[in-house]
């Protein structure tokens, strides 16, 4: 009973703050799931703190889905409606008043990642955010100047000021500061190699463990999870081929248009991509057959040129990069891949099948659409003396 009425009151709470309807069913019925586990009945509700690590626990123990951010969103604003706090409170920038001099600073940071490094506008915006948000809160005093960032401002950042992140999130802002410290080595000569080879921090790739990638047994596994008997999984299937084959990013495989194919000379052209350049790509056969079958039996009749579409809701417009990256997930989780990190291990699994059939780094560098030989050493992790010993290269690439 008394379940019964923290829901009937969370629901009136969630309505309150002008949840939708359709979030609310959702909230609802996820809270009821929780509050069925067998850890929720030994701990009181009152004990706030007590509540939030069963809540961390039960999300920790929460397997892999398109469901799982549904389930924290639910859990976080159940504990807020109990207890009238955040489970932890995000840093924002209207936390700060207005340091000129960091504002400067995050303008230069943000030229250097359109013009240099040439990174799409939301990877910049996200960055530049990232960055800023460190900055502010490693100088408080207003007295930032670039040479005066030390390796302790970033240990202390991590582990005090984001000690209730996880480590996917801490994980995430790590790259950002070292792409800040990178463009500080590059724009201005400032030295900062004892921030790189922090060992909390996204290590130098020389220095990396072998990039997560699917062995054969998983890739078998993942490409048989799709039903092929049926329009949508047809659909998937050719969806996972791009993804697999060609190692395009999730928001390439979403932009892939009609338009971008030659047939007869059997190639694809990449063309709204992360860094606003152009590459075209040979067309496996087993890729071309994939979305041959997708057109031919599969593809709604629709006007949009856009290769893959919806078939529910929106029939026949096209998929947002979400819609395709959730296909991916959701095939990984039939598969019983665990710990699946999304679509970039298929990325990484493509540049591995490379290397493995001898093309050299600057061939993967073109296929991946790196302007940086780094960043392709940093996704493949691939020690140099593995690839002085790489023979042969890969088809032709027209970049």
């Amino acid at each position: 009973m008394c379940n019964e009425r923290q829901i009937i009151n969370f629901e009136k709470h969630l309505v309150s703050k002008g949840y939708a309807n359709l979030v609310i069913r959702r909230y609802l019925r996820k809270v009821n799931e929780f509050l069925k586990s067998e850890d929720i009945y030994s701990t009181p509700v009152v004990v706030h703190e007590e509540l939030k690590k069963v809540i961390s626990k039960y999300l920790a123990n929460t397997p892999l889905s398109s469901q799982k951010s549904t389930i924290q969103a639910s859990l976080h604003a159940y504990y807020y409606f109990l207890s009238g706090n955040q489970i932890f409170r995000r840093l924002n920038l209207s936390d700060f008043d207005v340091d000129m001099t960091i504002e400067a600073e995050i303008e230069r940071f943000r030229r250097y990642l359109t013009e240099v490094a040439k990174l799409s506008d939301h990877t910049i915006v996200s960055q530049c955010n990232a960055v800023k948000i460190f900055l502010y809160c490693s100088f408080p005093e207003k007295d930032f100047l670039s040479e005066k960032i030390t390796v302790e401002h970033v240990r202390v950042y991590l582990t005090k000021t984001l000690r209730h992140v996880s480590n996917v999130t801490r994980k995430t802002i790590i790259v950002r500061i070292r792409s800040y410290v990178r463009f500080l080595e590059f724009n201005d000569g400032v030295k900062l190699d004892e921030i790189l080879k922090l060992p909390m921090t996204s290590p130098v790739w020389k220095q990396a463990g072998v990039t997560k990638y699917l062995t054969d047994s998983e890739t078998n596994a993942f490409l048989s999870a799709y039903d092929q008997t049926n329009p949508m999984g047809i659909r998937d299937y050719a969806i996972a081929r791009c993804f697999k084959d060609l190692g395009l990013r999730c928001s390439e495989v979403a932009r892939l248009s009609l338009d971008d194919f030659e047939w007869l000379k059997g190639t694809v052209t990449i063309r709204q991509t992360k860094t606003h350049s152009e590459r075209r790509l040979p067309l496996h056969s087993v890729t071309g057959k994939a979305i041959e079958e997708y057109l031919l039996h599969s593809r709604p009749a629709t006007q949009v040129r856009i290769l893959f579409v919806r078939f529910k809701k929106e029939l026949g417009q096209p998929m947002g990069t979400s819609q395709v990256r959730n296909t991916v997930r959701r095939a990984a989780i039939r598969a019983g891949i665990e710990n699946f990190t999304g679509t970039h291990r298929l990325r990484h699994t493509a540049a591995k099948e490379m290397i493995n059939n001898g093309a050299d780094l600057k061939m993967i560098a073109d296929i991946l659409g790196h302007e940086s030989i780094e960043t392709t050493s940093i996704y493949t992790k691939i020690n140099f003396k593995e690839l002085q010993n790489v023979a042969g290269i890969w088809p032709e690439v027209s970049t």
